[in-house]
C-alpha cells in the first residue's frame, strides 16, 4: 500500500484530479457572477454536506500531490478564483469558506519555492485586503444606508418591515401570487419591495425577466442585473395594486382608490444587464 501511495505516477494522476475541483469552483464563480444562486428549499443540508465533503476530499488530494507541478499551478490559481467567489456571494459563508480553506492550505503546502510563495502570498494578501475594502466602499457609495426588502408572504416575523405589512397579509398573498406576477406570455414578472433609507422610504415596483433562470438538482440560478423600475413612489406600509393587462402592459395603483397608471414593458424599454450589481450598482 505504501509503495502504491509513493508511486510517482499515482501522485501525478491524483494531481490531475485537482484540475476538476478548480474547474468546478471556477464555473460556480462564473455562474454566480451572472446569476443569483438560491439553494432549493429542503436540500440545503444535502448540498452543503456534499460541497464540504468534496472540498475536504480535494484538500487531502492536494496535500498528497503537493509536490506535483499541476497541483502547484492549481493552488496558485484557486486563491484569486475564490476571491471572486467571495465578492459575488458576500455573506454566503458556507459557499465561500470550504474552497477558501482548500486554496489557502493548498497554497502553503504546494511545491512552489519559498521566494515565489512570499511574492505571490503578498500579492494575494493585498488582493484580498484591498479588494474587500474597495467592495465595502463601493457598496456604501452606491447604496448608502438604503435597505431593500422583498414584500411577499415570507416576510420574517418580528422585523420592522413585517410589522408594517402584517395587516395586509391577504393582499400581499394575492398581489405576489405566481399567476399575478408573471406576464401572460411568461416573459417577465414583477415584484414589490420595501425600501428603507434616510428619507421616508418607499415601496417600489420592479419588472425583471422570467424564464431565464436555470433549475438544477440542488439549486437555482436566477437571472440578475436586468431590472426595470416601474414605480418608486409608493408609501411604506401600503401594498399597491399591481397586475398585467396583457403581455406588454402592466397597471398599478399605489393607494386604494388612487390613480391607476399603466406602463409598457417590452424588450425596447428593459435595461441592459448590469454585470456589476455585486458592487451595489443597479
Amino acid at each position: 500500500m505504501m509503495d502504491l501511495l509513493s508511486n510517482i505516477w499515482v501522485k501525478r494522476t491524483v494531481a490531475v484530479f485537482n484540475i476538476m475541483y478548480v474547474g468546478i469552483i471556477t464555473m460556480l464563480t462564473y455562474a454566480t457572477f451572472l446569476y443569483t444562486l438560491e439553494i432549493n428549499e429542503g436540500t440545503e443540508g444535502t448540498f452543503y454536506g456534499i460541497y464540504i465533503a468534496a472540498s475536504a476530499l480535494f484538500l487531502l488530494l492536494m496535500i498528497y500531490s503537493r509536490e506535483q507541478k499541476v497541483t502547484s499551478v492549481m493552488a496558485l490559481i484557486l486563491l484569486p478564483v475564490v476571491f471572486c467567489l467571495l465578492l459575488f456571494n458576500m455573506g454566503n459563508w458556507l459557499l465561500i469558506i470550504p474552497p477558501f480553506i482548500v486554496a489557502l492550505v493548498g497554497f502553503f503546502v504546494c511545491g512552489v519555492g519559498d521566494t515565489a510563495k512570499v511574492i505571490m502570498g503578498t500579492i494575494y494578501l493585498l488582493l484580498y485586503v484591498l479588494g474587500i475594502v474597495a467592495y465595502i466602499v463601493m457598496n456604501m457609495l452606491m447604496t448608502g444606508n438604503s435597505t431593500e426588502t422583498l414584500i411577499d408572504i415570507n416576510l420574517e416575523p418580528g422585523t420592522e418591515v413585517y410589522d408594517l405589512y402584517k395587516s395586509s397579509a391577504e393582499k400581499i398573498n394575492m398581489m405576489t401570487d405566481y399567476k399575478n406576477t408573471v406576464s401572460p406570455d411568461g416573459k417577465y414578472r414583477f415584484y414589490i419591495a420595501d425600501v428603507q433609507n434616510s428619507f421616508k422610504g418607499s415601496v417600489n415596483i420592479y419588472v425583471v425577466p422570467y424564464g431565464q433562470d436555470k433549475d438544477l438538482k440542488f439549486f437555482k440560478l436566477r437571472q440578475k442585473g436586468i431590472k426595470k423600475t416601474i414605480s418608486s413612489q409608493g408609501k411604506r406600509g401600503i401594498v399597491p395594486d399591481v397586475g398585467w393587462l396583457d403581455e406588454t402592459h402592466i397597471f398599478y395603483r399605489l393607494t386604494d382608490g388612487g390613480e391607476e397608471h399603466v406602463s409598457v414593458v417590452d424588450d425596447s424599454v428593459m435595461p441592459k444587464k448590469q454585470y456589476f450589481g455585486f458592487l451595489g450598482m443597479s
